[in-house]
């Protein structure tokens, strides 16, 4: 089975320095950081578990990925909108969405993280299995070692 990494984008891929406009482009540097883990993990898949993946975002999140030359066959999927379900408290979401993508795919064993909102995360998810950015800098080196530790 692929190793499959759940991908945010901003705060990752986008970083939002505080206070600062931020256009909606992805950083070079965080670009590179994210192809060393898809170079260094044989087979990696991604899922977005953005606010990028959603209808009224996905046309831009396809243009920036082409834009910076970030392979297409890696991406498999989205997690599941539940925005919708009254029964998961809003601060828990990206977690509980991600499960539910993991619980629709139980054949998957390898897999990591890669998201700026720790809250929204690590009461849902193991943190062994995850990776919180710093949102004003986004995904640096440091942060794709640590997935590739983990996808490994």
């Amino acid at each position: 089975m692929p190793p499959i990494l759940f991908l945010d984008i901003d705060g990752v891929l986008v970083p939002c320095p505080a206070g600062d406009y931020t256009p909606p482009a992805f950083s070079p540097r965080c670009v590179d950081a994210l192809k060393s883990i898809i170079a260094a993990v044989p087979g990696l898949r991604i899922v977005f578990s953005t606010t990028w993946r959603l209808p009224e975002h996905v046309n831009r999140l396809h243009h920036e990925w082409t834009a910076h030359g970030l392979p297409a066959g890696t991406t498999l999927d989205a997690t599941p909108d539940l925005r919708n379900a009254p029964a998961i408290p809003r601060i828990h979401r990206r977690g509980r969405e991600i499960l539910a993508w993991l619980d629709a795919h139980p054949h998957i064993t390898r897999w990591a993280v890669i998201d700026d909102e720790r809250l929204a995360i690590e009461p849902v998810i193991p943190a062994s299995r995850c990776i919180f950015t710093n949102p004003a800098r986004g995904l640096e080196f440091r942060d794709a070692e640590a997935a590739i530790t983990i996808l490994q």
